[in-house]
């Protein structure tokens, strides 16, 4: 077994040893929902910003209650906007090993570097336009003194099928499965896992007896074709997901087709395909994130390689029963074969991190992040980084 193997095999032994003694406790809303229908925050997620089965399900059905139509704004009397912040400071210590043809290695590169940021300024608008028709809209600040630039803005068309058996959503949006997002992770750092992927384009989705599920086409947004190509087809990646509740576990399979900026002069695109499977297990207030992706391309070169996989394992562990402390593990392994046709090595990338945050209330939480990022090869800097911030939402 690799070095890399066996640090996922240990964290897989350290995480069943630890939820052998952990015991039940109640899940724990973008906020200006807990705000419109009165409920606790922790109704929606398992942490905040972290979903937890009701607070999917919620979403899955147009950010409407069960059997409720939807109305629009402006029958509303609580405003829908919500405000999301997390500010903190960083610090990264960069170690770039070398190494010389004569003499061998060595001393190492050190660079050590520190800052306050600005990790996210974002606003979200959301709900019903309608009876039936949902909305989203959000944009965030880039930075200190940069713009505010737009991010989802989407229009789903709910019930086309009985009780939202099948729904149409048009507009620019993120895809992903429903218990595992890039916009609601505990870490700061992040994933080697492609989690979410910008779509922009049509997705028929739905949820029914214990599947939900979603089939989309949307842009590739590659800018080039063949040199004879007098017309350019944007619309034409195809994903679809599907997930499976078991219990009080999910399973989820996903597939999707990326046509990219062609590589050779006699295709009009070049094809990566993904394939992942993830699951969240739930054992009372411990959450398990068990995930494998898959990622091919068709005509690789050094910087598209043939063949990708990569292993994820994030456990959750509420540490105590009012859910004030958080502790979030990661361990990801990113492997890429050796191609003789590229003359290529073998490349294995890792990437351990670990959070502990501490909720003031239920959307405001201070953390503590620590990652680490390698890989086998000696020419590649080894990276530790820690993140002390304040992440909270209204």
């Amino acid at each position: 077994m690799t070095f890399p193997g066996k640090r996922l095999a240990l964290l897989g032994l350290l995480t069943i040893v630890l939820l052998s003694g952990l015991t039940p406790s109640p899940g724990e809303a973008l906020p200006l929902f807990a705000r419109k229908y009165k409920l606790p925050c922790t109704s929606c997620h398992i942490a905040f910003p972290r979903l937890n089965a009701f607070g999917r399900q919620f979403r899955q059905n147009g950010y409407r209650m069960a059997g409720e139509a939807g109305i629009s704004p402006w029958e509303d009397s609580n405003v829908p906007i919500s405000f999301v912040a997390n500010v903190g400071y960083d610090w990264s210590k960069e170690l770039i090993p070398a190494h010389d043809d004569i003499t061998g290695p060595v001393p190492e590169v050190k660079t050590v570097s520190s800052k306050f940021q600005q990790n996210a300024v974002e606003l979200h608008t959301a709900g019903t336009l309608a009876p039936h028709i949902t909305f989203h809209v959000d944009s965030d600040f880039q930075g200190v003194g940069l713009a505010l630039e737009s991010g989802m803005a989407f229009v789903q068309l709910d019930d086309v099928a009985h009780s939202g058996a099948l729904n149409l959503k048009a507009g620019i949006y993120d895809a992903d499965v429903p218990y595992l997002a890039a916009s609601r992770t505990l870490t700061a750092h992040e994933y080697l896992f492609p989690l979410t992927f910008d779509a922009v384009g049509l997705e028929l989705n739905g949820a029914k007896s214990g599947w939900t599920y979603a089939a989309a086409v949307i842009n590739s947004e590659r800018e080039t074709g063949k040199p004879t190509d007098t017309t350019l087809n944007n619309f034409e990646n195809p994903y679809a997901w599907l997930m499976r509740d078991l219990g009080a576990h999910e399973v989820a399979a996903r597939v999707y087709i990326d046509h990219q900026d062609p590589r050779a002069a006699d295709t009009r695109s070049s094809t990566r395909t993904q394939v992942d499977v993830t699951a969240q297990l739930n054992f009372s207030r411990v959450y398990v994130t068990p995930g494998y992706a898959y990622e091919k391309h068709a005509d690789p070169d050094p910087e598209h390689p043939k063949t990708r996989g990569t292993g994820m394992l994030e456990a959750i562990f509420l540490l105590d029963s009012a859910s004030r402390w958080v502790l979030t593990s990661r361990y990801e392994l990113q492997h890429t074969p050796s191609d003789e046709t590229l003359a290529t090595a073998e490349r294995d990338g890792y990437l351990a991190t670990a959070d502990i945050s501490y909720y003031l209330n239920p959307n405001a939480r201070v953390g503590f992040d620590y990652a680490r990022t390698a890989s086998n090869h000696n020419d590649e800097p080894r990276v530790d980084e820690v993140q002390a911030f304040i992440h909270f939402g209204y």
